[in-house]
């Protein structure tokens, strides 16, 4: 079976003084105030202030939720500030609001198309060429949405038709020959991309459009040429900047990469380019020179905040806990709801193991800004670290809602899914995050260990190969090399693989799990236990490496020692489930039936949905006599899941057997077999419902099943030979039964298969 277990905003006084002044002149005029709220917010766009602006636009809302414009504003506002997410959950309410207004639909039509949400803004721009059929920008953002909807041949269509009706627009021209580039047409997207060039020589897109088609097709020469003109043309311009710091960093030159992003950031001047000039430097780990920007930010009204929370994360990284706690303590206690601080307080909770305390901040964050795609993930971490699995996989979900882009949360789902046996989920999801950012090689990794469990194993060692192209000391990359070469049965390369991950790692848990799968495979049993000895006494408190050890220790045998391991790395980790199951199936093992109900309802207490848990306790109880206590328990299992098989097969045993409904056993014991039709168990059981029914032709034909598939059971055999019996054959009934009592005499039955045999 399978265990499914499962920012802060602020307001100047003056700001302040607006509000009321406006709420006491005109606090019977609702449409007076949102005007003036409206008005507010524009003179603060003008300004360039748009922290300012969206405050006062949210004010307008505030005043009437369905003021379409206010959105719309607000959405720009929340564009130039960087917040795309809240851009875009803005401009689709204003397209909503305002369903005429051309400006409102493709606003919400090009955010759409940025999110990845490709029918949605194609839907978008219909509605304007419907109205207007000779719409250029509407025109081209539908060709992109059918673009990314993979319809190249609509899109070039429709991206002709903007041609046509412009032929002079450059841009056009750029969008197609993307499209040609992306459908592979490498010639015809150079020519479309140099005519656009040609049509206009000094437009900044068109040239940085055709650097970009060099730079992606590996020209890198041809690239830079184009780029410098633009660099030419628009000296000060922040894209062209960006642009050219991002290909001299992808080119190897980090030191003109940093000129251009300087540039960029001076160009900008605002104290949020400064801030991205900060976390430039710490994404570089060039942590005293993000310190120094960061400092002198820590007073700005803007961004002052998050410079102080980004100071205080520096602190933490470079071993200043203290300092750093005391920063973000600060914070919260003048913002209790600044979103930042409280997943870095939830961060340092999460790495003292304060599952529970780091969850509280998460939730905190994400009622403080229900669209924070970082509070979504944070929680989902500290979920999927305490077992909470069903509700990890909820909260990455609602990261790609946000952000369908979001490489990290795909990873985390795959990983979820791989751990639950859901393997071509796990390989899907692997496959879109390397699809989204191919540099991530935990998302490589990952989708070859899906793929090696699937049994892919070429495309999973080009994966791999590759992976250690990039990376040669990759550890974890080489240990699943050796788990691909013994599933290829080379085990000379597996273990020259595993070898090698625990010389760059000496505690890599997949390669020691290989390294010893390896010697009890070759009957060594002895080495694999003193191996295992070893690497616990490197990491005594390693609760993986100690679950493994005594899981190899109650496999051959070793249930003293599986005990005490087992219990060391539940003391190590609480939430590490499989320990609990393992010492479960030791106690199991020595007949310690109530110490193994003990370990296995300990795991219930930790799992949302302990399907497997509830089941061995059901088991257990059935096994100790206790019918009522197993039939609750069986009976909490399909309250979670009614499909459970082995919770349906043995509640509706239970029920035939003790007076229960036989209707409700029936049902139960449908659902068992139709999940498992190839249980001789759940064709007995059903067999025998339909016997206590009266319904013998039925009885007989499900009971043959049984006995076909496990012909040396005599209850198996004896509920065939009475069914037999009671729809009056008796000479096969005579057979059956007497085969029944030559395979055992003490099966529950076998007195009364006697019985009837001596009345037939």
């Amino acid at each position: 079976m399978t265990v499914h277990r499962p920012v802060a905003t602020f307001r100047s006084a003056a700001l302040a003084l607006t509000a009321v002044l406006a709420a006491a002149g005109c606090s019977h005029d609702a449409e007076a105030l949102k005007r003036q709220y409206l008005s507010s917010g524009d003179a603060y766009v003008a300004q360039h202030k748009y922290a300012d602006a969206i405050i006062q636009y949210r004010s307008a809302i505030q005043e009437d939720d369905h003021f379409g414009e206010a959105r719309f504003k607000l959405a720009s506002a929340y564009i130039r500030f960087g917040d795309g997410t809240r851009a875009l959950a803005e401009s689709v309410r204003a397209a909503d609001l305002m369903p005429e207004d051309i400006e409102a639909q493709l606003q919400a039509s090009n955010l759409l198309l940025l999110s990845g949400r490709f029918a949605d803004a194609q839907d978008r721009a219909k509605k304007v060429l419907d109205r207007n059929p000779h719409e250029l920008r509407a025109t081209i953002a539908l060709g992109n949405a059918l673009a990314g909807l993979k319809d190249l041949d609509g899109a070039v269509e429709q991206l002709e038709e903007a041609v046509r009706l412009d032929p002079t627009r450059a841009g056009t021209y750029t969008n197609l020959a993307t499209l040609e580039l992306g459908a592979g047409k490498l010639k015809d997207a150079e020519a479309t991309y140099k005519q656009a060039v040609d049509k206009a020589p000094n437009s900044v897109p068109s040239q940085l459009a055709l650097a970009q088609f060099y730079w992606l097709t590996s020209r890198a020469p041809e690239a830079e040429t184009h780029m410098q003109r633009a660099l030419e043309l628009a000296p000060r311009d922040v894209v062209v900047n960006r642009f050219a710091s991002a290909f001299y960093q992808s080119t190897n030159r980090p030191e003109k990469a940093e000129k251009y992003f300087q540039a960029a950031v001076e160009a900008d001047g605002s104290s949020r380019a400064r801030l991205a000039l900060a976390e430039y430097y710490l994404g570089a780990s060039r942590l005293p020179e993000a310190a120094e920007v960061l400092k002198k930010l820590v007073g700005d009204k803007e961004v002052g905040t998050t410079a102080k929370v980004r100071l205080a994360t520096l602190d933490y990284s470079t071993g200043r806990a203290d300092a750093a706690a005391g920063a973000i303590d600060a914070i919260l206690k003048e913002k209790p709801q600044q979103v930042d601080a409280l997943l870095v307080k939830a961060s340092m909770l999460f790495d003292g193991k304060h599952y529970e305390a780091a969850l509280e901040r998460t939730n905190g964050a994400i009622k403080a800004d229900p669209s924070s795609a970082p509070a979504y993930f944070a929680r989902g971490k500290i979920l999927a670290a305490i077992a909470r699995w069903d509700e990890a996989k909820e909260s990455f979900n609602e990261v790609m809602k946000l952000n369908p882009r979001a490489a990290g949360a795909q990873v985390e789902l795959s990983k979820l899914h791989l751990q639950t046996g859901a393997t071509d989920t796990a390989v899907t999801l692997a496959g879109s995050a390397v699809a989204t950012d191919p540099r991530r090689l935990d998302a490589r990794i990952l989708l070859a260990r899906g793929l090696i469990a699937r049994g892919d194993l070429l495309q999973a060692e080009t994966i791999l190969k590759d992976v250690l192209e990039a990376v040669p000391d990759s550890a974890i990359a080489h240990a699943q090399l050796g788990w691909l070469n013994l599933a290829k049965k080379n085990a000379a390369k597996a273990t020259a693989e595993f070898q090698r991950a625990l010389k760059l790692d000496a505690l890599q848990i997949d390669a020691i799990s290989g390294v010893v799968a390896q010697d009890l495979a070759a009957g060594r049993k002895d080495e694999a236990l003193a191996r295992l000895g070893e690497f616990v006494d490197k990491a005594p408190a390693n609760a993986g490496l100690l679950t493994l050890a005594g899981r190899t220790n109650l496999m051959v045998g070793k249930f003293a020692e599986a005990e005490k391991l087992l219990s060391r790395a539940i003391d190590a980790d609480p939430n590490t489930l499989d320990a609990y199951s393992f010492l479960g199936q030791t106690y199991l093992q020595q007949k310690r039936l109530d110490d193994a109900r003990r370990e296995f309802e300990r795991r219930v207490t930790r799992e949302t949905r302990p399907l497997t848990s509830l089941t061995m306790v059901g088991l257990i109880y059935e096994l100790q006599n206790r019918t009522n206590d197993a039939k609750h328990a069986f009976e909490q299992v399909l309250a979670i899941d009614p499909k459970s098989s082995i919770a349906a097969n043995n509640l509706a045993w239970i029920y035939a057997e003790n007076g229960g409904n036989l209707d409700i056993a029936l049902q139960l014991a449908q659902t068992a077999q139709a999940t498992m039709p190839d249980s001789a168990e759940a064709a007995d059981t059903l067999g025998w419902i339909y016997l206590k029914k009266e319904l013998y032709g039925l009885s007989i034909s499900t009971l043959q099943r049984a006995v076909d598939r496990e012909p040396k059971n005599p209850s198996f055999q004896y509920h065939l030979g009475l069914a037999y019996a009671r729809n009056g054959d008796a000479t096969r009934a005579k057979t059956i039964l007497q085969a029944a009592l030559r395979l055992g005499s003490n099966f529950d039955g076998a007195a009364d298969a006697s019985k009837v045999l001596a009345g037939l």
